[in-house]
């Protein structure tokens, strides 16, 4: 019940977080394709917008994150096995 619970918070968070970016990114986009175009002709790479606005840093703190919400549920349910293991071999 507590892991379906956290889950569900972490959902609920992950989708707060996702539609606030992309409003902010909506507002951001003008701005950059302003500085783009000034910069354009000082820098000799590219700078595509998703490297500008810290957008692919959110993307991968999300991963970071979905990934170790993971290892944590995994963990939880192998201790637990290991738990009633223990229990039952005692009994």
């Amino acid at each position: 019940m507590a892991r379906s619970v956290f889950f569900l918070v972490l959902l609920v968070a992950c989708l707060f977080f996702v539609t606030s970016q992309a409003s902010d990114l909506a507002e951001h986009a003008h701005t950059v394709d302003l500085v783009a175009r000034k910069s354009a002709k000082t820098f000799v790479w590219a700078n595509p917008p998703i490297l500008l606005n810290g957008t692919l840093f959110y993307i991968a703190i999300s991963i970071s994150t979905l990934l170790w919400c993971t290892g944590k549920g995994v963990h939880m349910a192998i201790d637990q096995q290991e738990r009633r293991a223990a229990y039952l071999a005692c009994r």
